[in-house]
């Protein structure tokens, strides 16, 4: 396995916001420290060098939630956290590289992790849809994150402005980050991990109206709901991907 430094920023208070429609608070963050933990069972088995979580402050110890890695509290937002930490691993002389990943992958697996660090280029660079970076491959200490908006491009400007070399690493499951209702179905699709399960025991099953959706046949008291439906009454989105 390839040394690097695995770092995941994450939050759980009002994690996946927009699954709200669909999932309860308690709900979302089950799911939320689900997906971390199979993100960090994915890097883990392809990369040595340990894993530092940056977890935004004011939310429920992770140790609680059996989460084995170095956790960072910080009140700091997400270019300020990811970047002091760079500024830091620099101060220490650059240890290893660093591969910077969203904790929202549900379908990454080691094949993917290991693509990511067989890229050439001084920072490597993993897009997702609509214009985002879900993973970062930094190996040159001169690289500063700028995720707001279209983060893709500007990581590319930066670059190309700083002088670094960029590779750029593009799969379907590395893109896959997991937002929106529809999105659900491609853990259920995809998924092996514990994502996926918590999505089964919530009652939610693949439903096929021309392309593959999901819905939840159960509600979140554990009763069936009125035609397969969620509990809002609603079936959920088709993916059209």
């Amino acid at each position: 396995m390839q040394p690097a430094r695995i770092l995941v920023p994450f939050k759980l208070n009002g994690a996946k916001s927009r699954l709200s429609p669909i999932l309860s608070p308690d709900e979302r963050a089950l799911l939320a420290i689900s997906m971390l933990k199979d993100v960090l069972d994915a890097v883990s088995s392809a990369c040595a060098g340990g894993a530092t979580i940056l977890f935004k402050s004011g939310n429920t110890s992770l140790r609680m939630q059996g989460i084995r890695a170095d956790v960072r509290e910080s009140g700091l937002e997400l270019n300020e956290s990811i970047n002091s930490f760079l500024e830091e691993w620099a101060d220490m002389g650059w240890p290893s590289d660093v591969l910077m990943t969203m904790s929202d992958l549900a379908l990454l697996s080691p094949e993917e992790i290991r693509g990511v660090l067989g890229t050439e280029g001084d920072v490597v660079l993993s897009p997702g849809r609509g214009g985002g970076t879900n993973l970062i491959l930094i190996r040159d200490p001169g690289f500063r994150t700028c995720y707001q908006g279209l983060s893709f491009p500007k990581h590319i400007d930066f670059c190309r402005r700083a002088g670094l070399s960029v590779g750029i690493y593009a799969s379907y499951f590395t893109g896959c980050d997991i937002d929106e209702p529809e999105d659900l179905a491609e853990i259920l699709l995809h998924g092996c991990g514990r994502s996926k399960e918590v999505l089964i025991k919530m009652g939610f099953t693949l439903s096929e109206h021309g392309r593959a959706g999901c819905i939840r046949i159960t509600n979140q008291a554990g009763k069936t709901s009125d035609q397969g439906t969620p509990p809002s009454g609603r079936p959920l989105p088709s993916s059209n991907k």
